[in-house]
């Protein structure tokens, strides 16, 4: 059950990533790297030399990605660490069946999505069982 957890934990938070990026309206211009803000710029600092390079969706989603890294606690970012972590660790085939089971989630009508979300929420805060309940005969 704890794997479950950590791996849709895991999905949810990649999903924020891949869908914060602005949608594709065809006419995309690049950030400069001068136009970044300071926190972004430390972040992303790496890739400055090949900043002009990268497409102008890449760059919208890095620097986004480098927002939501600024906005987050420090603990936050140690969870998001360890969930990276754990997701490194995964095979191919295992990353290959979560990418999957994205893909149907995100193909679902939005009704349903809610639905699941709150249903994950419930199971959240259901009490562990050591045991199976007791019978009544």
């Amino acid at each position: 059950m704890q794997m479950k957890k950590r791996t849709l934990n895991i999905v949810l938070f990649l999903a924020v990533l891949v869908f914060s990026a602005t949608p594709i309206t065809g006419q995309e211009i690049s950030i400069k790297w001068d136009d970044l803000g300071s926190g972004e710029k430390q972040i992303l600092a790496p890739l400055q030399d090949k900043w002009a390079a990268l497409s102008p969706a890449k760059q919208t989603r890095l620097n986004n990605g480098a927002k939501m890294w600024n906005a987050m606690s420090s603990e936050q970012q140690k969870t998001f660490k360890q969930k990276l972590q754990a997701w490194k660790q995964k095979n191919p085939d295992e990353k290959f069946k979560i990418r999957n089971q994205f893909a149907q989630f995100q193909s679902l009508p939005e009704t349903e999505k809610q639905a699941l979300r709150d249903a994950y929420e419930d199971f959240k805060y259901l009490p562990l069982l050591t045991s199976p309940p007791p019978r009544s005969h």
